[in-house]
């Protein structure tokens, strides 16, 4: 009776035991897959796209970072130019030369959800780094206007005699702005806050580009004409060196570890060392080197090749040009979506290890 009793009794207990089992089985399945789903999705549209305005094309043309391949392009009104794209990723502007608009791209669908007006020739443009002010040069007025964002509200103007392209401080309080006047051409210093200049720096050649260094002690700026990248104290306001490129140098970058400079005559991607201010190596890309952007870990950069039609994708730890992507017309500026957000995987692992 106690053998049967203990029998009848353990037997219950067992398939209790074993449904649990399968239960916490079944339900550690279900978990996996409900995160692998979204991870799933997530790392195939992981990839950041790049948006080039096609100068010649009227339009800009949005890249598959991770398959180098144009997912499509977006018309835009004539002479496209300056592109910015917010710190968030989801809006891209659009500065077009030959009109009057500043155009507003949505990167979830990637159209045109609305425009700017600020007058005939629209060019350089800034964003602040909470991506509430968008600063546009316009040369037909000769101010830079200050643009409330997300309402595209001009909420103030500053005179700048032929505003060209700007560069903003990485704490965003302070525009370089550079002036293309006939006359006395410039760098003229803009506070943010106070929408007004608060200095300025005359130049013997008009300014073509300007950016400062991740951490704010230096400006590189490139002068019409001089084949050497200027090296600005922001402090003082002086030129402090001068870095020896090839011929007709334009838009200086800085990535966390090195600065980048194309020189349109040499057609050359030259990395400098900022430490030195040095030139490290020069990469060949494509015809008459535009702009460059570059991943978010600084790895590769793409440069735009007006000549070519072509975007140079290249790889900075081996110095080669890895792809070249056919864009369209006229290639200008580029710019890229910040990398999604990484913590999203590191989430999960620590979801599925935990």
């Amino acid at each position: 009776m106690n053998r049967n009793h203990l029998n009848q009794s353990s037997a219950p207990t067992s398939r209790r035991s074993a449904g649990s089992r399968l239960l916490t089985l079944c339900l550690a399945v279900l978990a996996l897959l409900l995160l692998a789903q979204p991870f799933g999705a997530h790392a195939a549209a992981a990839a950041p796209k790049a948006y080039v305005g096609l100068f010649k094309d009227n339009a800009v043309a949005v890249i598959d970072t991770g398959t180098n391949q144009v997912l499509t392009t977006i018309p835009v009104p004539g002479g496209p130019d300056s592109l910015l794209i917010t710190p968030d990723g989801q809006t891209v502007y659009v500065s077009s030369t030959g009109d009057t608009k500043i155009s507003v791209i949505d990167t979830t669908n990637d159209k045109v959800t609305g425009t700017i007006e600020v007058g005939a020739g629209p060019y350089g443009l800034a964003v602040t780094p909470d991506g509430k002010v968008l600063l546009a040069g316009v040369v037909s007025t000769g101010m830079v206007d200050f643009i409330e964002l997300p309402g595209n509200t001009i909420v103030a103007q500053v005179p700048v005699d032929t505003p060209h392209n700007i560069g903003l401080s990485p704490d965003g309080k302070t525009a370089y702005v550079a002036s293309q006047s006939k006359t006395a051409p410039s760098l003229l210093v803009l506070s943010v806050a106070d929408h007004k200049q608060i200095a300025s720096v005359p130049l013997q050649q008009p300014p073509r580009s300007v950016v400062f260094s991740r951490d704010g002690k230096q400006v590189y700026f490139t002068q019409v004409g001089v084949n050497t990248v200027q090296v600005l104290d922001p402090t003082t306001n002086m030129i402090v060196a001068q870095i020896a490129v090839g011929a007709s140098p334009h838009q200086p970058f800085f990535t966390s570890e090195y600065a980048l400079v194309v020189s349109q005559t040499t057609n050359e991607l030259n990395v400098i060392d900022p430490a030195t201010n040095t030139v490290k190596v020069k990469i060949p890309v494509g015809k008459m080197p535009h702009w460059i952007a570059t991943s978010a870990d600084g790895d590769t950069a793409y440069v735009t090749n007006e000549n070519d039609n072509s975007v140079s994708v290249v790889n900075l730890e081996s110095n080669q040009v890895t792809a070249t992507i056919a864009v369209g017309k006229a290639p200008h500026k580029i710019v890229i979506q910040p990398a999604p957000a990484s913590d999203m995987t590191a989430t999960m692992a620590a979801t599925v290890s935990g």
